[in-house]
């Protein structure tokens, strides 16, 4: 890594393994110790994240919980905490943007941003404008920022995965005695000669890829970059030319601004403590109606519910839920969360709930009946029929029947005859 006082265009800001940065940041007795977050293994779920020691012993995002504690039975698993995780990545963007006019968020813990220009409006040297946003991104979160700057997305990014996490991410509210690390900045024209000491595994491409290319004996961006384009190519089409592209230090992708999301909440203490899911699934039905009734999103369409329900420990219980279709009807929506309200098994006594839509989009079209079905209706459509074909003299209105189901050909399977009664 070098550290170059030059502007740069644009930055990457990464907290690697948001979930288990954060769950580490709240109980430090966590680190050093494998961790799977996703819930309890006897609930029929998968991993959702894992740390590095759980990593090494097989588990993997995807992986049932059940079988990340085969793997590594001494793992701690802890629950998918998407409220608390959603609200401190909404902390960090919302100080990048009062840093920067064009911030784009990749994924929680993890956003683009575009720094040209800002160190000279701030009258500063541009490294040391990056070191005073790294510190204070480090001490509003707590948590192992690491960031980097350069000419190209893809240099600051790969840039800030591989820099060391700052020495002073401690729990949140405490400091090291040590000094937080510099951001790492990539000079202006040296984005192919960092570029090309790092492992394949950076590039963006499958997997599939990244074997192969191990295979092939390339273990290096710069031994890709030093390939000709055309047998890169050739070998393993656009996926292959775009990585000979960043390994050569070429990238045209630009920060592209995220559009504020429209996002409703509503929350209620329960009447009284309960772990009973009745009253759950009635505060819940009567936050959704309410919900929805709220202007921003009346008579619009939703996408996602995110669920929580607060418990006398002091604990929080979340739930996300992605509608397969946009729905504004309250009835429908409490039947996709109800099923998993009702399998709860709480540790304490529930004390408040909460919805939060999101996901404002338009609805889906839905092919309705050309008239009501009905005797009546079908007379009628006999009669048309028939007229139809008097008029032309032959059928002219035909229905798909079963011939031959059980021949290998397929046009012996099905056949048309005349439609009628």
């Amino acid at each position: 890594m070098f550290y170059i006082a030059e502007p740069m265009d644009v930055a990457c800001l990464v907290v690697p393994n948001f979930h288990v940065a954060l769950a580490r940041r709240d109980d430090p007795s966590l680190r050093g110790r494998p961790l799977v977050v996703g819930g309890s293994p006897d609930e029929h779920a998968r991993v959702a994240a894992c740390s590095r020691e759980a990593a090494e012993a097989g588990v993997a995002m995807g992986t049932t919980l059940r079988r990340a504690l085969a793997l590594c039975p001494k793992a701690v698993f802890l629950p998918l905490r998407e409220g608390l995780a959603a609200a401190e990545a909404a902390r960090l963007v919302e100080y990048l943007q009062g840093s920067s006019p064009a911030v784009e968020v990749i994924a929680p813990g993890h956003a683009h941003f575009d720094v040209r220009g800002l160190a000279q409006l701030a009258g500063m040297d541009g490294a040391d404008w990056l070191a005073d946003l790294h510190r204070a991104a480090c001490e509003l979160s707590g948590l192992p920022v690491q960031l980097a700057a350069a000419e190209t997305l893809f240099a600051a990014h790969a840039a800030a995965l591989l820099s060391e996490p700052p020495a002073g991410s401690s729990a949140k509210g405490q400091r090291s005695a040590e000094p937080l690390p510099r951001p790492v900045l990539i000079a202006r024209g040296q984005a192919k000669t960092f570029i090309a000491h790092l492992p394949v595994e950076v590039l963006p491409v499958p997997e599939a890829m990244h074997q192969r290319l191990r295979l092939f004996g390339l273990e290096r961006a710069g031994q890709l970059a030093a390939l000709p384009f055309s047998a890169v190519q050739a070998e393993f089409g656009s996926v292959g030319a775009r990585a000979w592209q960043l390994a050569n230090g070429r990238d045209d992708t630009r920060v592209v601004p995220g559009r504020d999301e429209v996002r409703v909440t509503e929350e209620a203490e329960l009447p009284a403590p309960t772990a009973l899911s009745e009253p759950i699934v009635a505060g819940t039905r009567s936050l959704l109606q309410r919900a929805l009734q709220r202007p921003e999103v009346r008579g619009q369409s939703l996408r996602r519910l995110d669920w929580r329900l607060g418990l006398e420990s002091g604990e929080q219980v979340t739930r996300r839920t992605v509608f397969r279709e946009p729905t504004n009807d309250a009835a429908r929506m409490l039947f996709a969360v109800r099923g998993r309200i009702e399998r709860l098994q709480l540790p304490s006594a529930a004390v408040s709930v909460g919805v939060t839509l999101s996901g404002l989009c338009s609805e889906y079209g839905h092919q309705a009946n050309l008239w009501p079905v009905g005797p009546r209706r079908w007379h009628e459509l006999l009669e048309s029929v028939e007229q139809l074909n008097a008029r032309v003299g032959a059928p002219q209105v035909f229905r798909v029947v079963e011939v031959q189901p059980w021949s290998r050909i397929p046009e012996r399977q099905l056949g048309l005859v005349a439609f009628g009664p």
